[in-house]
This record gives structure tokens, sequence and C-alpha cells, in this order.
């Protein structure tokens, strides 16, 4: 693994060269239109949201959260019948949200092929946004907010400030209908780039500040169940109060391109992040500078 961190930051710098000579000619695309416009649509926006890929893994995914949640309340003597996801809060006590929050997310990741079955939600999506040799965050990642909770309140953040990749995007997935309140809010890229460099620059001393600057700029994400969003983690993103009379669940899980740097070594190859789509010609490659290194 290690051997792919450095080929990758090699790469990277091969790469960034590349695209210096590709501006010097806007003419030069293999990109289909299809794939032209969701690239620049999500360079220009920050996300995109798209139909799942695949309906039956999306139900499977949710029919396994919905009976993993149904025998945590039959176990916690709570309530079970006719449990819905929207209305989890008249089944769930917000005090105990979090036992059963991470009780799912340990459950779900116990199943075998839950990160294939999450990764056809969007697999071609990813392609053409992140590419076709990709690797995946280790665990399928859960949240739930609940109305009036304040503990599921996520203030705004980037991603890149805990250490996260620069090249990674975050596939998240609606289990239940999401908008308003019970959604998540997303500072578009170039507002985000200043808001970044005023923090660099010591401009504000709490997040607090960060999201009154900007709160006129937020953008609330309307993803309805059987569609999926995928965002720069890089822009500002969080959650508010869910205000609304409905409960909010939804997934989340990282990608980003096999072959880029891996620099934090609590986000490395290997343990953070997962190959998924390693190409022969990779693959053959490795194979070699590894039997030379011997």
């Amino acid at each position: 693994m290690s051997r792919l961190k450095l080929c990758g930051a090699k790469i990277a710098d091969t790469v960034r060269d590349s695209l210096d000579c590709m501006e010097a000619d806007k003419t030069v695309s293999f990109f289909s239109s299809e794939e032209t416009e969701l690239s620049n649509s999500f360079l220009r926006d920050g996300y995109v949201v798209r139909d799942a890929e695949s309906e039956a893994n999306l139900k499977s995914i949710r029919q396994n959260i919905i009976q993993i949640a149904t025998d945590w309340l039959k176990q916690n003597d709570l309530d079970s019948e006719s449990f819905d996801l929207a209305n989890s809060h008249k089944f769930v006590p917000n005090d105990r949200l979090n036992d059963l929050r991470l009780t799912i997310f340990a459950e779900i990741n116990k199943l075998t092929d839950i990160r294939q079955r999450y990764f056809s939600l969007a697999r071609q999506t990813l392609a053409t946004l992140v590419g076709n040799e990709l690797a995946m965050q280790n665990k399928v990642n859960m949240s739930v907010q609940q109305p009036n909770d304040e503990s599921s309140v996520l203030p705004m953040h980037s991603d890149i400030w805990t250490g996260d990749s620069p090249f990674q995007v975050v596939l998240w997935v609606p289990l239940t209908d999401a908008s308003e309140t019970n959604s998540m809010f997303f500072l578009p890229p170039n507002e985000s780039r200043e808001a970044r460099r005023r923090v660099a620059a010591g401009e504000f001393k709490s997040m607090d500040q960060i999201e009154n600057a900007y709160r006129s700029q937020l953008i609330t994400m309307v993803v309805p169940y059987g569609k999926v969003l995928i965002f720069d983690s890089s822009c500002l993103h969080g959650n508010v109060l869910n205000e609304t009379k409905t409960s909010r669940w939804s997934i989340n899980c990282r990608f980003t391109g096999l072959l880029t740097p891996f620099t934090n070594p609590e986000r490395r190859l290997g343990t953070y992040y997962l190959p998924i789509t390693t190409r022969a010609a990779t693959k053959m490659g490795l194979e070699i500078m590894n039997a030379d290194k011997a």
C-alpha cells in the first residue's frame, strides 16, 4: 500500500502538469457531451443530485436498516409495530437515538456486500466525476436527524479541516425525503474557497462566525428518497436543528481516486480507504515495480 501512496504522489504531479497543458487548448476533450455536462455542473455547483443507479440495492439497504432498527426496538422493550424511518421519533426517544444509530452502524457494516451494494447506487456517476480506479471508505456511515434533537446538529465545517483528502467526494444517500431543516446545508465552491481563505487568515474565531457570515449564501439540499447526492466535501457544509415533523435518515461514504495522494496517516489507503476497482494494467505495473524493488 505504501507503493500505491508513493506512486499516487508522483502521478498527482504528472496530472497537474498535464492539466496545465490541457488548459492551453480548450478544444481538447475526450469526454462525451453527457460527461462534460455532468463534470461542469459538479465543478460549478460543488454537487450533483442523480437518480440512484440501482433501485433494488437501495431498497435492500433500506430494508436491512429497518430490520436492524426493529430488532433493537424489541430488545429494548420499545414499540416496534409499523416502525417507519420518517416517523422514527414516535418510536425512539431522542436520548436513545445515538444508541440505535451506533447499533445500526455496527450491524450494517457486518454485511459482507454492503459496500458493493452502496457503490452500485452511483457507480457510473462516480466513474465520471472521480475515475474508474477508486478507493472507498472502509465503512458506510449512518446519520439520523429526528425533530428537535439538538445532539444531531452538525456545525458548518469542511472535511479537509479534519485531514480528509481534497480529492475525495461524498456519496450521500437519504433513506427518507430530505429537505428544509431535516436536510443538510451547503456552501458553494466559490464561497467555500473564500471562507477557507478567511479562516486561514484568522478572520474568524468560531464556526458560528463563519456560518453567520455566509448564512444568506447557504443552499439547503433537496434530495428525495430514490435520489443520491454526490458533493465536494472540501466545501463547507453541515446541518441545523430539525424543525420539521419528520425524521431524516441517511447513509454516506467517501470515495477518491486510487492513485491520488494519501498524506494523512489516519486516512491511509489500506485502512481508512480500501481499493475497490483496481484495473489490470495498474496491478500489472505494481507487480513489476515490486519485483524490481525486490
